[in-house]
């Protein structure tokens, strides 16, 4: 990649490639979805709050037979869990991370109809009108150009097509400007970051356990700020609302 090494970014990659190579047993990297009723529990395995987002985002997508792209997929988990769930006849996963794109491959190798490959949400190598669906979670806060992305968001979308977006703003920020100048029509607007800081109290002695054992000390104050860990950077900047977390349903709007 010819990206500069001050870009956002790159910097983003090395992160996420640095990390896979430190914490190496996850399949999600997001800060988690605590619902008030019926929790997947646990039986949906020691990342469930994680699974749980992609759950709330998701919700009644009727997703079965169609074409399903993620953006910034992560390490496959929530690519995995809709395809589980929801049926539908493929989905491709793309990130930026290469590390990310390679654990994905190999822990979801044997899913048909599920792929990843490495690639840039500014520019999809995919051709206009070519999904039925995008998904993206608690990613485009990392991009170099937010607008854009959804740019390409609204390019790859077939007629009729939906968005599921998911991501933390800044209090100051307007999300949905940058998602109506796209050309996208947002057809559900939630707040949930109640939700996600219930997840970050509920599960920071799992993440709290995997720091501990897996990263190097003189790392472990950085991870603990981005991991979402209690009395850290992410989880304070969450509970003051200087970060505000949105779900958001989008479609392409009619001309």
């Amino acid at each position: 990649m010819n990206e500069s090494i001050d870009s956002k970014s790159e910097k983003t990659r090395q992160f996420y490639d640095a990390a896979a190579a430190i914490i190496r047993d996850l399949s999600f990297m997001n800060y988690g979805y605590a619902p008030l009723a019926t929790p997947l529990g646990d039986s949906a395995g020691p990342e469930r709050y994680c699974l749980e987002l992609y759950a709330h985002l998701l919700g009644d997508a009727e997703l079965r037979g169609r074409q399903v792209l993620e953006i910034s997929c992560g390490r496959g988990g929530g690519a995995s869990f809709a395809m589980a769930r929801y049926g539908p006849r493929s989905l491709v996963g793309i990130d930026l991370s290469e590390r990310n794109i390679d654990s994905a491959a190999r822990r979801f190798a044997g899913v048909n109809g599920l792929s990843f490959l490495v690639g840039k949400s500014e520019r999809l190598p995919f051709a206009s009108s070519s999904y039925d669906a995008v998904i993206n979670v608690e990613a485009s806060h990392l991009y170099d150009d937010p607008a854009r992305f959804f740019f390409e968001v609204r390019r790859v979308l077939r007629s009729g097509g939906v968005f599921f977006y998911a991501d933390l703003f800044w209090s100051t920020s307007d999300p949905l400007q940058l998602i109506t100048d796209a050309g996208l029509s947002v057809t559900s607007n939630e707040d949930i970051t109640a939700n996600v800081l219930q997840s970050l109290d509920l599960d920071c002695a799992r993440r709290e356990q995997l720091i501990t054992a897996a990263v190097p000390e003189h790392l472990q104050r950085d991870y603990r700020d981005w991991s979402g860990i209690k009395g850290h950077r992410a989880y304070n900047r969450f509970a003051s609302r200087e970060w505000v977390y949105r779900s958001f349903r989008a479609a392409i709007q009619p001309r």
